[in-house]
């Protein structure tokens, strides 16, 4: 039997959430779970995007300042609502939100891929159009470089 090749889906299925204001979006395929924020305990001498650990079910998982690592100023009105759960290899970890707002398809060819090269836009895999905002479709797997990932390993 001859093989077909699947062409890749014309639809991505993302979570928008907020941050300071601002809205974006992640693949939902990335995400194990979204959860309820929690306060977590301060780790001493952790990086700047650790915000703290949690125990989730039994298993203690770092929390990661998605606005930190997005290089968004605090807003002093927000304070975070929800935690995308994400793997990262074998690794848990939690992305601080605002809020999440909801999940959305957008068509694939509507995605355009930034051109800047800056070392900071490493975590936008491209921009979208959602009726009339504009949204940051943000790489989950970019979050934490592999020098962060050995950096938190060593405290947590």
């Amino acid at each position: 039997m001859p093989s077909v090749e699947r062409e890749p889906a014309a639809v991505c299925t993302v979570v928008r959430f907020v941050i300071a204001h601002h809205e974006y979006v992640a693949e939902i395929e990335r995400i194990r779970e979204i959860i309820f924020y929690r306060p977590s305990v301060p780790v001493p001498h952790a990086p700047a995007f650790l915000e703290g650990v949690i125990d989730l079910r039994g298993r203690v998982i770092p929390l990661i300042d998605l606005r930190e690592r997005l290089g968004i100023a605090g807003s002093p009105d927000a304070r975070p609502r929800h935690i995308l759960v994400v793997e990262w290899g074998d690794r848990v970890g939690g992305l601080v939100v605002d809020e999440v707002r909801d999940v959305v398809d957008i068509a694939r060819d509507q995605v355009q891929i930034p051109e800047a090269a800056d070392t900071r836009s490493r975590l936008c895999r491209g921009v979208c159009r959602l009726r009339d905002d504009l949204l940051l479709l943000v790489d989950l797997d970019a979050v934490l470089s592999p020098d962060d990932q050995v950096a938190l390993a060593g405290v947590v």
